[in-house]
Formats: structure tokens, sequence, C-alpha cells
């Protein structure tokens, strides 16, 4: 049912909304923009990947914390994984940018293409902040609405920046979110303890 809603708001977005959106999103006022630049950078995966791995060596191997290293590797590998399967699907749809549109009215997928131009689907950005989102909030469950609406402004500024479209941001949210899950899964089938810390 949530994969469904996720296809369909994306499908709608694509042959409805991707486009206006966009072009209303390049009018923007300078200031509203200089906000989503500094908002934008919380999309960013290698501080969280670093930060997660140090901390999964630090409980593991110093503290002797098996749960805290374990909700430490969990975040990492979620991130990760959402990572690696953005790249997979930005890399085979070769989707053009809000740019190709804007310079050269292209819009619409070349598929195999590599290069920044070419890998506007799925926004890894959403990607990375729904990750982080919904694996911290399976960890601290009374900072889910936090967690979640800094999420959903972070990937909000990616279309307000004309850097993807909609449709982009919302299937990136959706590898984000699936990623935590199966992992969560995987985590459990293999007995390793995630708790829940309040």
């Amino acid at each position: 049912m949530i994969l469904e809603a996720f296809l369909l708001v994306t499908l709608i977005g694509y042959f409805l909304l991707d486009i206006p959106i966009a072009l209303w999103c390049r009018k923007l006022d300078r200031s509203v923009l200089d906000i989503a630049e500094i908002v934008t950078t919380l999309g960013k995966s290698t501080g969280y990947l670093i930060a997660t791995f140090l901390l999964f060596l630090f409980f593991r191997f110093f503290r002797k914390e098996k749960l805290y290293a374990n909700q430490s590797l969990f975040v990492f590998v979620s991130i990760a994984c959402s990572g690696i399967v953005v790249d997979i699907i930005k890399w085979v749809a070769g989707r053009y940018r809000p740019v190709m549109l804007f310079d050269q009215g292209l819009y619409g997928f070349s598929f195999f293409k590599a290069g920044y131009e070419w890998n506007s689907f799925p926004s890894g950005h959403a990607a990375t902040v729904f990750s982080l989102a919904f694996a911290l909030s399976l960890l601290f469950p009374k900072g889910r609405y936090y967690f979640i609406t800094a999420a959903i402004v972070a990937a909000a500024s990616r279309v307000l920046l004309t850097s993807h479209f909609l449709s982009d941001v919302v299937i990136g949210a959706y590898v984000g979110i699936a990623s935590v899950y199966l992992l969560k899964y995987v985590f459990e089938r293999k007995s390793v303890m995630l708790g829940k810390s309040g």
C-alpha cells in the first residue's frame, strides 16, 4: 500500500507537477534560495557515514556497549545502502535534471547516462535524510516527528533549488525509508538487538 502511494505521487509529479513546480521555483527570491542552500547540506551523506561508523567503532571496541554499537551500525548501513541503491537507479534511469529543461528544453529519461545532468532520479539527498530520519525514529521514537520534519524540509530544499524535480525527491524518500525497514528486518533475522532509547 505504501509503495503504491509513493508510485502514484511520483507518476502525478512526473506527468503533471514536475515542470510547473520547477519553473515556479526558478523564479523564487534569492533570500529563499539562500536558506534552501543551507538546509540542503543536511542531505549530504558523508558526515553521517563517518560519524556513525566512528560511533560504531567507539561503542564496539572501546566502550564495549553492544546495543549502542548495533544502533550505530544500523544507521550507518541504512544510509549507505540507500545511497548505493540511488546511485544504481540514477545510472540506469539517466533522468535529465531541471537545468536541462531550462537550458535545452529536455525532460524525461536518457537511460544509462552518467554525469550530473543525467542523474536526477532519484534524489540522493532525499534518500539520505529519510533513511537517517526513519532509522533514528526506530531507535528514538519520541523524536520521530522532529526527524521526519527535518527530512521533509531538507528534501524540499532540493526542489526549491531546482536540483531535482518533485518526483525525484519522492522516490528518493521511498528508497531511504525502504532501506531502513528492509535492514531492520535483516538485523532482526540475524538476532541483532537494536532496542529503543525512548
